[in-house]
């Protein structure tokens, strides 16, 4: 009990120092699924956006409800040539954290290394069809496409600019793990960084020169935590201000210091195979995997019906079409399919997974007994961000548990499942090979009517939901708590941190 008291004063110490008038907000802003990045390259990272939006800005961004776009650093934007030329005006007087001013020469700078396969980005399938970008002035970009990229203003609200004068000399590929993410990055957000203590916290402090004004609180904190429930605790004691909950979480708040916000995820989750290896590449024992999991039984008990069944990847139903399979269980049914399929009953498949909530835990238990009924062995494997696509980006593991954000768009999935970007290339991490899947996709990004790329999408469904890829199970309700101190406090539920206008800037305690 002393040493945990002397931990926290220690982090106490830390954080306030001498400044102990300060306002400060303190969050467990990426506790959600993963936890704390082990690299905070916006390049990269697939997640932490809810952090990286903080001292990074974007071109545009979604608002909270994600049904409109507008600017951020763009003031305004025209499309033209059939939608093949895209025009952003920047807004005038915004300045980087160390004083030089931003230009459209940042802009094509950003973009371009995001189309360098050196830098390991994994924005090239969105932007791939970038032919040229012109910087006619320095508050004008002009991006001109190979063909329409009817996705590519949502694809642009998570895509933060980066300052050309501070990388231009790092190497791209020296650039995907360089120490200046986490060294003193610099960017046009509310926030600027101050320092990170690994695997403990980064504080930001408030950017005076920030271009909608100047934040109301002097310093915002990230902190890291190896188990959500122990930012749960820090919650409940007032150490925290804010931090993502699970269902059974919400539960044990009670009284009014703490409101619980909630919403769809837009995540799916699933049971991900490497389709690249010959041990899961049999249809029949995908098939089977999903008829002896009780989903229904799952998303009713341990998540208490703040889920729903899913059948494909795409979280938003326009898309998803009527009719198509949905595996129901039946575990009679699985156990003929692996026996057709040669299933060899003394194989044990591990199973890894980034999700370190209890919900997670309690889910694959309840998956391993499941497949153990029908003859088949499971082995979960916890493990943290980094190792977790480490392992994925190669060919060393066999099954995975996760979950795939999607958002309004559709073409989100675009980089997770066209084979264009099968690691090294980008972030198919299970190594998706379906020809037809990736016509349905470009087809999808094309086109600029919305009737035919519905239709795109909902046979890309289809065709997921028959040659299963992976094994999509649902998609939940995520949950967020917020201290009552705190005003002005936006926070949705929403893929990889979310890509919308929070108007941090405005964040207060009262």
């Amino acid at each position: 009990m002393m040493k945990r008291s002397l931990l926290a004063l220690t982090f106490a110490l830390c954080t306030l120092g001498s400044a102990s008038a300060d306002k400060v907000i303190t969050g467990a802003f990426d506790q959600g699924p993963g936890g704390a990045p082990g690299q905070f390259n916006p390049l990269t990272n697939t997640a932490g956006f809810t952090w990286l939006n903080k001292y990074y800005s974007t071109l545009v961004l979604y608002d909270p409800a994600f049904k409109t776009i507008s600017g951020d650093l763009a003031s305004s934007w025209t499309v033209a040539d059939g939608g093949k030329k895209y025009t952003f005006v920047l807004r005038n007087g915004v300045k980087w954290h160390d004083g030089e001013a931003l230009t459209s020469a940042d802009v094509k700078f950003s973009l371009d290394l995001a189309n360098n396969p050196d830098s390991g980005s994994g924005f090239a399938a969105k932007f791939g069809n970038i032919t040229k970008i012109q910087t006619p002035s320095a508050r004008t970009v002009v991006i001109t496409l190979s063909k329409p990229n009817a996705a590519l203003l949502d694809a642009l609200t998570n895509f933060m600019i980066l300052p050309q004068h501070a990388l231009s000399k790092i190497a791209p590929k020296d650039l995907r793990n360089a120490a200046w993410w986490r060294a003193n990055p610099i960017g046009t957000g509310p926030f600027k960084w101050n320092k990170l203590v690994p695997d403990q916290y980064v504080e930001l402090v408030a950017n005076p020169d920030y271009f909608r004004g100047k934040p109301k609180i002097d310093r915002l904190v990230n902190r890291y935590f190896k188990e959500q429930a122990a930012a749960v605790v820090a919650l409940k004691s007032g150490d925290l201000d804010f931090s993502y909950l699970s269902l059974d979480d919400t539960k044990t708040f009670s009284g009014n210091a703490v409101k619980i916000i909630s919403g769809p995820s837009q995540v799916a989750n699933y049971l991900g195979f490497n389709n690249a290896s010959p041990v899961l590449k049999d249809v029949r024992v995908r098939q089977a995997i999903l008829q002896a999991i009780d989903r229904d039984t799952i998303v009713k008990q341990l998540y208490g019906g703040g889920a729903e069944v899913a059948n494909c990847p795409v979280t938003n139903t326009k898309y998803v079409p009527k009719g198509i399979n949905a595996y129901a269980y039946n575990q009679d049914q699985a156990r003929q399919l692996l026996k057709a399929a040669g299933w060899d009953n003394s194989r044990t498949v591990e199973v890894i997974t980034y999700y370190s909530d209890q919900l997670s835990k309690d889910v694959l238990v309840t998956i391993q007994q499941m497949l153990g009924q029908v003859g088949m062995k499971i082995a979960p494997r916890f493990v943290d961000v980094p190792t977790y696509n480490q392992t994925t980006g190669g060919n060393d593991f066999t099954m995975v548990y996760a979950g795939i954000g999607n958002g309004p768009d559709p073409d989100t999935l675009y980089p997770s499942m066209h084979s264009d970007f099968i690691p090294p290339n980008g972030t198919n991490r299970m190594k998706v090979n379906i020809p037809a899947l990736n016509k349905l996709f470009e087809q999808g990004q094309e086109t600029t009517s919305t009737a035919a790329r519905t239709k795109a999408y909902q046979e890309m469904c289809s065709l997921a939901n028959k040659q299963l890829p992976w094994d999509v199970l649902w998609s939940a309700k995520r949950f967020g708590g917020v201290s009552n101190k705190l005003s002005n406090f936006i926070w949705t539920p929403a893929p990889g941190g979310g890509r919308y206008d929070d108007k941090a800037y405005l964040w207060d305690t009262k």
